[in-house]
């Protein structure tokens, strides 16, 4: 009896340690990341972070059932200068790099009156990346015709880290004018590999940016937050309903 209880406390600690229920919901915008919505295996890092149009389609229909409004960036200046996200719950749904299954991904969101910001990698524009078929310049057209809003992660998809700023410069002004043929303004970036110090950040809201994104496993509170380091909460291939649930109320589900 005694092994059964304590077998029983350690199953309970474990479960606390695996999940932030501690943490207290927050309030502000929640602003989720993905990647491929599509599980088939690559035999790539990028694994991790794919799930299928299924799996999606549940977090977008759980979410519509919470009362979750969406935030674009057409609307997201109105929500946070009002200080709406303090008496409603908002989703914004971003999408990193530009692969093709986001098409699939828009067409779900369109189904439940939602809108997508898919950052895009422009240098792959109708290629592939890391063996991944990419959008091509017809589903960029497709996007912006269903209302979907479009980002630039890039030009190549190089963390900036690693580059000068002219060169980061030259990266972001490169993408901004591809990106410009789909849609009229693009005024959001996301950092590549979320890969990012002060002075890349300085030198993004100095090119006309207004919004930039970071990995951030948190709620984005704009009080809290610069709009140049506005935080994500990444969804893996193994976010199940419970991390879904801490994800969509704390930012994050583990340690």
């Amino acid at each position: 009896m005694l092994i059964e209880v304590l077998l029983f406390f350690f199953a309970i600690v474990i479960f606390l340690l695996r999940y932030n229920f501690f943490r207290p919901s927050q309030k502000g915008i929640l602003v989720l990341l993905y990647h491929r919505i599509d599980d088939k295996p690559t035999g790539t890092d990028l694994d991790k972070f794919s799930i299928s149009i299924d799996a999606f389609e549940k977090h977008v229909k759980r979410l519509k059932k919470k009362g979750f409004l969406p935030a674009y960036p057409s609307n997201i200046d109105e929500i946070i200068q009002k200080r709406m996200y303090l008496k409603n719950r908002y989703v914004m749904f971003t999408f990193d790099d530009g692969y093709k299954d986001n098409l699939q991904a828009a067409k779900v969101l369109k189904k439940y009156s939602y809108k997508g910001l898919f950052f895009i990698s422009t240098a792959h524009i109708g290629k592939y990346l890391d063996g991944i078929e990419m959008l091509t310049p017809e589903d960029l057209k497709l996007l912006s015709g269903m209302g979907m809003f479009l980002g630039s992660h890039s030009n190549r998809h190089v963390n900036l880290l690693k580059l000068t700023l002219e060169e980061i410069k030259a990266e972001v002004l490169r993408s901004f004018n591809i990106l410009s043929q789909y849609q009229k303004t693009i005024e959001d970036f996301a950092y590549p590999f979320g890969g990012y110090n002060d002075e890349i950040a300085k030198l993004i809201g100095s090119l006309g940016v207004k919004r930039a994104y970071i990995i951030g496993q948190r709620i984005y509170c704009p009080t809290i937050h610069s709009t140049f380091k506005i935080p994500r909460a990444i969804v893996r291939k193994n976010t199940n309903c419970i991390d879904f649930y801490l994800i969509s109320t704390r930012g994050r589900s583990r340690f």
